[in-house]
């Protein structure tokens, strides 16, 4: 067994090059990372001079000895009179070089020598084994795995290598893996943790991580609620010290290591009582009450087995527009209610209708809307029930996606009325559900926008005091978005709206701020300023940031993935699809529409148009269902861009119905965006719509792709890429010169200009000149 030691290629290579330009090698890992044996495994062939920290009879080497590399073992307990002649002998001895191993991270003392770049740091993450090396310890020690025991051992183990190491124990006999040893392998481990790591901590420190362990991410303000301990904070400096088990995130965040938080999970099973464990998930609910994260609070609560809490807190979350609610997040613990316990409470009642109308489940929110009318109508008219049932049945026939807005114009003025008469009191609205957009928002008001000069004169009161702060500015944003998206000149309508902002900032909400300012960056965008509508999104997103509006950024930041793909800036689009592109097409979260078609977007310009087929298909049936005009025009435009990039001829039956659609409403804006993706469809559609809204569509996508010609530009794979020459038979091919005439212009064999252009027919996955010419220009090669 002693040649059953497996060292990472990746972490070998690091130690290699240290050894040649730096001085110290520091690993930073807790027990059973395997640090010593990987030391002693690359310093094979040295003349190493071994020593434990805190061992009886340690001492440093002298410099007179004879040794090439010094392994110090236990760094975390060298005594403080060591740390400065350690120092000196690095210092002193340029052409040595010095192993340091320790469970807590680099000391104070030390951090000199990494600035300089004399001292590289290996933590944890460096001698977690990937599969290949679990694979080839796992056959070293005898046992022969196969690629699916591998894969789950991976996982299990999660790479680390003393769990790796137990589990080609069991096997080396040639058992196959199985749950039974598994089990065996992590009660072995958690004993082995138990009394070579946690007896040897003092007991705060031990009751600090019991109590701890089931968060998986906290701050110093969350342990001090669970552990009642003021002075947390010292213990949580003690534990980096001397520690690496407790990792740190940057943002004041701190995390144990998985396998070692789900160890100090059994001992907590093994030394508190159920009723200790859920007093401390009762202080966890507590904190992230108080802090606003109302989802892990409910969890927390559910733990706890405080029924109590978890209802008011949902009855709460339910006063909330689907904005700034938590539905999604919380809707197994509303599906989990007692149907008696919603029946008796008008909140809960509307609080399923809008999950389920958020969910997709028409039907089932409209039975719900049902019931409280039902309710309402049962109530005394001096119950205050029944004016709270009433109050939430008008915000439900304002807020509810799937009753679009042909009523509005109607209910609006009514609910003004009953507002004015005091005969309800209206929960809070979002208009936009957090997108820049009222057109687009909450609902899409596209059938207003037939009408809009009228609507503003005679709706706009009423909608200002209906809605409260979400009201002030919505009406001028509103007209200018419309006038916008009609390919109206909106400067001056630009000008007043930003003379607003400040009034909105102040008396407003963030959500019809976001609204003014996505309607500026469309505006910068649409004229060519695509650097001035960056700059005004970073400053939006700072500014939310710092005030918390955090339920914004994912929506800015696609937005600003949207100007990068206009740049064709797609490694920062590559980067924004793998970190925060939704990519759940099974449970469609309606909330997230902008980020689905962004993502959409993403996917055809970096080359993947099957998969935003997939993700935009997923969409079709909420953007029909809720009249979601604006989108359904983006969702078949990309889908037509989608199935011409994959030479599927039905490209042109979703380019009609996008244009169908948008001159309906003489949309030209949501057309016209896509600039030179969508320019060459437009000429060849066929469409058989008004000819007069066509070319105005052409001239629009015209201009912009002037503006931003490598949006969602189609381009040829590197092996596919044309040559020079081929690039020059392209040109004379396009210009319709024949074959003999385009060789007696290169001044090349009649056999060489056919070679070529069967190449470059190949290459554009044509057959024919003709469609050549079409691929060329769609690719911008001309």
């Amino acid at each position: 067994m002693k040649d059953a030691i497996v060292i990472k290629p990746s972490l070998a290579d690091q130690v290699k090059n240290a050894m040649i330009h730096g001085r110290v090698i520091f690993f930073s890992a807790p027990c059973g990372f395997g640090k010593t044996t990987t030391a002693w495994a690359l310093l094979e062939g040295k003349k190493v001079y071994f020593a434990a920290a805190g061992e009886p009879g340690f001492r440093l080497p002298l410099l007179r000895e004879t040794w090439d590399v010094l392994l110090l073992d236990q760094l975390q307990n060298l005594p403080e009179e060591e740390q400065e002649p350690l120092c000196e002998l690095i210092r002193r001895s340029p052409n040595r070089r010095f192993f340091l191993l320790s469970r807590g991270t680099p000391p104070g003392w030390l951090i000199h020598f990494q600035f300089s770049g004399l001292m590289l740091v290996l933590d944890a993450r460096a001698l977690l084994f990937d599969r290949d090396s679990t694979a080839k310890l796992l056959r070293l020690m005898g046992g022969d795995p196969t690629d699916l025991e591998v894969t789950a051992i991976q996982r299990e183990s999660l790479g680390y290598p003393l769990a790796v190491a137990m589990i080609g124990r069991e096997m080396a006999n040639g058992s196959p893996y199985s749950p039974e040893i598994d089990a065996k392998v992590r009660r072995e481990l958690y004993i082995h943790y138990e009394t070579a790591v946690y007896r040897r901590f003092d007991l705060p420190i031990r009751r600090f991580l019991l109590e701890i362990s089931p968060f998986t991410t906290f701050d110093i303000e969350l342990a001090r609620m669970v552990t009642g301990d003021s002075a947390v904070g010292e213990v949580i400096d003690w534990l980096q010290r001397n520690t690496s088990m407790l990792q740190y995130d940057g943002i004041q965040r701190f995390h144990f290591w998985d396998i070692f938080r789900n160890f100090l999970q059994w001992e907590m099973d093994r030394e508190y009582t159920p009723k200790k464990q859920r007093a401390i998930f009762d202080r966890g609910g507590l904190y992230y009450e108080l802090n606003g994260q109302s989802a892990l609070a409910l969890e927390c609560y559910t733990k706890a087995g405080d029924h109590a809490k978890v209802s008011d807190l949902l009855t709460r979350n339910a006063e909330c527009h689907p904005g700034t609610g938590h539905y999604e997040e919380m809707e197994r613990y509303y599906r989990a209610l007692p149907e008696e316990e919603i029946l008796a409470s008008p909140a809960l009642m509307q609080a399923m209708c809008m999950l389920c109308a958020l969910e997709m489940e028409y039907e089932e929110s409209e039975r719900w809307y049902q019931t409280l009318a039902d309710f309402a109508a049962r109530c005394e008219r001096t119950d205050a029930a029944r004016k709270q049932a009433r109050s939430r049945l008008a915000w439900l026939d304002i807020a509810l996606p799937q009753r679009g807005v042909t009523g509005l114009i109607d209910t609006i003025p009514k609910v003004f009325r009953l507002l004015t008469n005091r005969e309800i009191a209206l929960p809070p609205f979002s208009v936009t559900s957090m997108q820049p957009s009222i057109l687009n928002g909450g609902k899409d008001f596209s059938a207003w926008s037939k009408k809009d000069d009228l609507l503003y004169q005679t709706i706009r009161l009423p909608v200002e005091a209906v809605l409260g702060k979400d009201g002030v500015g919505l009406p001028d944003c509103a007209i200018a978005e419309s006038k916008f998206e009609q390919g109206e000149d909106v400067s001056t309508r630009m000008l007043a709206l930003m003379s607003k902002l400040n009034d909105i900032h102040r008396r407003g909400t963030p959500d019809i701020e976001f609204a003014v300012v996505g309607m500026l960056v469309r505006y910068q965008t649409s004229v060519g300023r695509a650097l001035d509508a960056r700059t005004t999104l970073e400053s939006l997103r700072k500014r939310f940031v710092e005030v918390n509006e955090e339920r914004f950024l994912p929506n800015i930041d696609a937005m600003l993935c949207r100007i990068d793909l206009r740049e064709g800036e797609l490694v920062a689009v590559g980067d924004w699809y793998r970190d925060k592109a939704p990519k759940d097409q099974i449970h469609l979260q309606t909330m997230k529409r902008y980020q689905y078609l962004t993502q959409a977007m993403a996917e055809i310009a970096l080359g993947n148009s099957r998969a935003a087929l997939l993700t935009l298909a997923a969409l079709e049936p909420y953007f029909t269902a809720c009249q979601r005009h604006i989108d359904g025009i983006h969702l078949h435009l990309l889908t037509a861009i989608a199935r011409h990039r994959l030479k599927d001829e039905t490209w042109s039956q979703a380019l009609c119905q996008a244009l169908d659609t948008a001159a309906e409403y003489h949309f030209l804006r949501p057309v016209s965006c896509y600039g030179a993706s969508i320019l060459p469809l437009l000429e060849r559609c066929g469409w058989a719509g008004d000819p007069a809204f066509l070319k105005q569509s052409v001239a629009y996508a015209r201009v912009q792709a002037a503006n931003y010609p490598d949006f969602l530009r189609l381009r040829l794979s590197p092996a596919e890429s044309l040559t020079s020459t081929e690039l020059q038979v392209l040109k004379l091919l396009c210009a319709d010169r024949s074959n003999a005439e385009i060789g007696a212009i290169l001044d090349i064999k009649l056999a060489t200009v056919k070679s070529h252009v069967s190449h470059i027919l190949q290459k554009l996955g044509v057959k024919r000149r003709s469609e050549a010419k079409t691929v060329a220009e769609e690719l911008w090669l001309l």
